[in-house]
């Protein structure tokens, strides 16, 4: 069974992970939340790697199972980057407003900087960035079999990860056949779908 990858995986992994040259200097205590068009999570990821902008798109691997007619429809794996947090990136607040206004012009697939009911840009605190490397982190080291649990659709859960208990939870929107589960949370007054596997939330 031939085993393939993305074309662009390793550029992502790069954009994702390693340290490049930016306007957003180290220390982060805030980042910016930017919405991506949908199913251009990685294309726009990719896109602030090239215009030297610092951007953390939470993803994990996974191996998916496709058929090619010139292969007689015979089974093949690849392994592909799946979004945590689907339709959105993040990035350090480290330029102004105006300024991280005009370099995601330049960005390719995204679609605006979320704002908070005044119009200010909603700035995340690095706890909540930590809660999603946590979960990050642990997609990326699953069990070797698919995982068993019994949680059910509309169940309000608590993220694992969240140490401190800075975020309030969620709500089970989602179960997946591969043992993955969404959960709609409220990040800072904005519903996002946060995909989980059952021992990273617990009920509440």
């Amino acid at each position: 069974m031939a085993t393939e990858k993305t074309g662009n995986l390793e550029h992502v992994r790069q954009a994702t992970t390693q340290e490049q040259p930016s306007r957003q200097p180290y220390p982060f205590t805030h980042w910016y939340m930017v919405v991506v068009r949908p199913g251009h999570d990685q294309q726009a990821a990719d896109s602030f790697r090239r215009n030297n902008v610092r951007a953390y798109w939470p993803n994990y691997e996974y191996l998916q199972t496709i058929r090619r007619k010139h292969n007689n429809n015979r089974p093949e794996q690849r392994l592909v980057l799946t979004p945590i947090i689907p339709g959105y990136l993040f990035s350090p607040a480290g330029v102004t407003v105006e300024d991280f206004g005009n370099l995601i012009e330049r960005i390719v697939g995204v679609v605006k900087v979320v704002r908070t009911f005044s119009g200010a840009p909603l700035l995340l605190a690095e706890e909540d960035i930590q809660i999603i490397r946590r979960i990050e982190a642990g997609l990326n080291t699953p069990d070797p079999v698919k995982p068993l649990h019994n949680f059910k659709t509309g169940e309000k859960v608590r993220f694992v990860d969240d140490l401190i208990g800075h975020w309030h939870g969620g709500k089970i929107v989602r179960l997946a056949r591969d043992g993955r589960i969404s959960v709609e949370a409220d990040l800072m007054g904005r519903k996002v779908t946060v995909l989980v596997f059952p021992h990273q939330i617990e009920r509440f």
